[in-house]
């Protein structure tokens, strides 16, 4: 047997290099694609190396362009090589970007000439190589700024190149196809396509169909709203023909396409405004272009990517100026799909509300706001974002007030200030030289200052330097200050100075009541309670903490049971068993994971476990997963209610892009997902240890309407059944073998 084996161990042995040998090739030309792909794609903001490669196939419709591309392209390299400097590209450029069209525009001058070959590229060369030295100051000039490089190095050496020699870019223009003003439906299409491949010089409808085939393959919203900058600055072009004015327009209304995509969905996220913006980025364009043609003379300079160039800066410094009251918002990764961007930024706001600090609620036991944001005694003007906490009056009956509750720190921290020697007032009656009383401010860890304030005299326990966490003892509640009775005051504000200007802030991981005079089985992630709302700290129960926070690692296999019709989105396949892989990632998060049929993320949060991402996932198991689990808190009782939203892309298979498109102009694009907790047993032979039901408010057409889920330790989720309107889905944990330790 041993002599049996042996060709086949040298048969392995041979396909070890050829291994290497194919890894390293691969290697290879992912490196050629990244740098051929990348730097042409930068040019339209799309981020995917691969999808560069058509817009490389629509310059070869010119091949002698294309051959100085490529020199452009080297002379790009070369000077980051020589500069050392890695190419950023940023929004719409880069040093090779800049290098590339530079050498195209230097070929498509310099071409009907009648130049020799040699010189032509030795003119390419040195022109593309002056843009990336261009490119690389402004990125240097720019670096701290918000305003991104964009093609400004291509288009001041092009425009260098076109007042060096006019006759040149004459008959450059002579050379290329005559573009007759469209005057049916098939006209205004090729003259759509012809722009779109205009930026590279190859104004031609074949070349167009495949910068648009990458651009929707990369982004359906950024086409869209490139689509509606087209459209809105080829409308206000024809308004300015029938004014009378003279405007040749169509050679650079590839303009209007490139601001409406980077104002309406690039910079800032898609959404229902943002087609109103591109739209009108578009139109402000075609002022533009009118202005530059009238100024420069009509130049070849005014058909360049300037007046895009401007309105993109314009546009983002207008639209900003309102910061977190604007009607866009800014993305942060313009590296990614947009939609994509928009659906994890929106799925964000829609469970935490907008990205602002969190603060436990800072006294234990049952609570009233006696006045909250933009109160109607002080908290006004600047003082507008702040909480002032009580004893409920039914608490206040059984306990007493407020006076003497300990107060502890609602997020982590350094203490910055403290004031404690101002006497308490009797009741009824304030200390108006005092405004704040005792009170102590701390330094936020995730930025600004938190004020408690009117503390008991002798009560502070801190000092400034202190290092505080959540949850860390800070004094008593008191009187002092401009208090007629006792109560803590909590604000967050932007200096450190006692009473600056507050900023807004939400409590997070609370109980509040149904109804009014009920008992406190609301549970809040975060939100900011409104006047006269009861409320409680959520001190988590250590059954479902364990249940929850115990999941291990290890190798799951689900069974699935079908009653009635089951919608298809949802339809198992053939094979009624489902093999789970649970892991734990780099971050710590629990990972449900089905191979080519998607991964569903789940995150161990400081207060609940909760689904925090579903990554293209095609198993029923997960998608339903993901709603009937969308998270769990911890201090859940049983009859504890809640909501949350699904981060669930609507839609599946060849539909998930198109339904991704249109989820950020829907009115309600998540599925609200309504829980309560109904068992919650110790630890014990039966096995399931914890359950809830979900209920979908806004399902799909063939969405689940209720979801039961139950938990138990080490396994994790055990039991999963999903109410459809035809038909119940039902999946069951067959087995689980824990990965190994160590």
């Amino acid at each position: 047997m041993t002599q049996a084996l042996h060709p086949i161990a040298r048969r392995l042995d041979a396909a070890a290099p050829m291994g290497a040998t194919f890894r390293a090739l691969r290697a290879s030309v992912r490196g050629w694609v990244e740098a051929f792909g990348q730097s042409l794609g930068n040019v339209f903001f799309i981020g995917q190396p691969w999808l560069g490669l058509l817009l490389w196939a629509a310059l070869l419709s010119r091949p002698a362009l294309a051959l100085f591309a490529l020199c452009g392209l080297l002379a790009g390299v070369l000077v980051q090589w020589v500069l050392r400097v890695p190419d950023a590209p940023g929004l719409g450029g880069g040093i090779k970007a800049n290098a590339l069209l530079t050498a195209v525009v230097s070929g498509w001058m310099s071409g009907p000439m009648g130049m020799p070959w040699a010189q032509q590229l030795v003119l390419a060369i040195a022109a593309a190589i002056a843009a990336s030295l261009v490119t690389a100051a402004l990125t240097r000039m720019l670096a701290r700024s918000f305003l991104p490089v964009l093609l400004w190095g291509y288009c001041l050496v092009a425009a260098m190149l076109f007042s060096v020699c006019p006759d040149c870019t004459v008959r450059a223009a002579y050379a290329m196809p005559v573009w007759p003003m469209p005057t049916d439906a098939r006209g205004w299409l090729g003259s759509f396509l012809r722009s779109m491949a205009s930026l590279m010089y190859s104004p031609h409808a074949v070349a167009g169909v495949l910068v648009c085939i990458a651009l929707v393959l990369w982004s359906r919203a950024m086409f869209l709203a490139g689509l509606a900058g087209w459209l809105g600055g080829v409308l206000l072009s024809l308004g300015f023909q029938r004014l009378g004015l003279s405007f040749v327009w169509l050679p650079l209304s590839y303009n209007y396409f490139i601001a409406g995509m980077a104002l309406g969905a690039v910079i800032f996220l898609p959404g229902r405004l943002c087609l109103l913006v591109a739209a009108v980025a578009g139109a402000l364009t075609a002022f533009f272009g009118l202005v530059l043609q009238y100024v420069l003379g009509w130049s070849a300079t005014s058909y360049l990517p300037v007046s895009s160039a401007l309105v993109i800066w314009v546009g983002m410094g207008a639209l900003t100026l309102a910061g977190e009251r604007a009607i866009v918002e800014r993305n942060a990764t313009p590296g990614e799909p947009p939609e994509q961007r928009w659906w994890k930024e929106a799925c964000w706001r829609a469970r935490y509300g907008r990205t602002v600090p969190l603060f436990a609620v800072p006294v234990s036991g049952e609570l009233q706001i006696s006045q909250g944001f933009d109160g109607r005694i002080s908290h006004r003007g600047m003082y507008r974002h702040a909480l002032d906490f009580q004893r409920s009056p039914a608490a206040e009956a059984m306990v007493g007030s407020i006076w003497g509750a300990a107060v502890t720190a609602p997020a982590p921290g350094t203490i910055e200030r403290v004031r404690d020697g101002v006497a308490d007032n009797p009741l009824g009656v304030s200390n108006y030289a005092e405004k704040w009383g005792n009170h102590v401010v701390i330094r936020l860890d995730a930025g600004g200052w938190a004020m408690l304030a009117h503390l008991q005299l002798g009560s502070v326990a801190v000092v400034p330097g202190a290092r505080v966490e959540t949850g860390s003892y800070l004094g008593r509640v008191g009187n002092s200050g401009r208090s007629p009775m006792p109560h803590l005051h909590l604000q967050l504000q932007g200096s450190p100075e006692p009473g600056a200007a507050t900023r807004p802030f939400r409590l997070a991981n609370y109980f509040t009541a149904e109804a009014p005079a009920t008992a406190l089985t609301r549970w809040h992630a975060s939100a900011v309670p409104p006047e006269g709302e009861v409320l409680a700290q959520a001190q988590a129960h250590p059954v479902v903490y364990n249940t929850l926070a115990s999941m291990a690692p290890g190798t799951a296999v689900w069974t699935c049971e079908m009653e009635g019709d089951i919608p298809r989105a949802f339809k198992p396949g053939q094979a009624r068993v489902q093999q789970i892989q649970v892991r734990i990632d780099s971050l710590g998060e629990q990972v449900l994971d089905a191979g080519e049929q998607g991964r569903l993320v789940l995150a161990l949060d400081p207060d609940a476990l909760r689904v925090m991402a579903l990554d293209d996932a095609s198993a029923p198991l997960l998608r339903l997963l993901a709603m009937g689990a969308t998270s769990m808190p911890y201090a859940a009782r049983v009859g504890t209610r809640w909501s949350d939203v699904a981060p669930v892309v609507p839609g599946g298979g060849w539909w998930r892009p198109w339904s991704l498109l249109l989820a950020p102009y829907r009115p309600h694009p998540f599925p609200v997902v309504h829980c309560a907790c109904t068992a919650i047993a110790e630890p014990g032979p039966s096995g399931s240890t914890l359950a809830w039901v979900s209920t979908v408010r806004t399902p799909g057409a063939s969405g689940p309407r209720r979801l039961m889920c139950q938990f138990a330790p080490l396994r994790g989720p055990v039991k999963l059944q999903a109410e459809f309107a035809t038909g119940v889905l039902t999946f069951r944990l067959l087995s689980f073998e824990p990965a190994p330790l160590g």
